[in-house]
């Protein structure tokens, strides 16, 4: 049987948590600062599918009309119209217990995906506090899977 093609962001989010600790005990700052970002991107896209968030073909949420598109980086999510259509999805669906447990999440606020193109001179400084936001994710994750909201 072959493998599914579908995004797995529950998965994705653990793969890069590991690799970037990884990189960051190798003194990788840079590389390992970026994977943090995207596992707290991973999180967030688990934690709507696991609430029942609808998706595309690739298993990605879905565009909704008239609502913001998901689809995206840790940055947009934390953009104002965004982050409260996550919320009041999230407040929908019994969903603000696990946002709760993101008091760091705002700490991505200087995370850019552009950042794979900086100089590493030209990198924020941010790097303990997007390793504590990404590790509130993981809790988080840890918390809706025992509850049933993931699998």
């Amino acid at each position: 049987m072959a493998p599914s093609t579908k995004a797995d962001f529950h998965g994705s989010a653990r793969r890069h948590m590991e690799d970037a600790d990884l990189l960051e005990s190798n003194n990788r700052l840079p590389n390992a600062g970026h994977l943090y970002g995207f596992v707290a991107e991973c999180g967030l896209k688990a934690l709507l599918i696991g609430l029942g968030h609808p998706t595309d073909q690739e298993g990605s949420p879905l565009k909704q009309k008239g609502s913001p598109d998901f689809r995206v980086h840790i940055d947009r999510f934390l953009d104002p119209s965004t982050f409260a259509s996550l919320k009041l999805f999230l407040n929908r669906r019994a969903g603000a217990q696990y946002l709760a447990l993101l008091s760091g999440i705002g700490d991505f606020s200087d995370w850019r995906v552009a950042h794979r193109y900086y100089s590493e001179s030209a990198l924020p400084a941010s790097l303990v506090k997007w390793k504590a936001a990404a590790h509130e994710v993981g809790r988080m994750l840890d918390r809706a899977k025992t509850d049933g909201v993931m699998s």
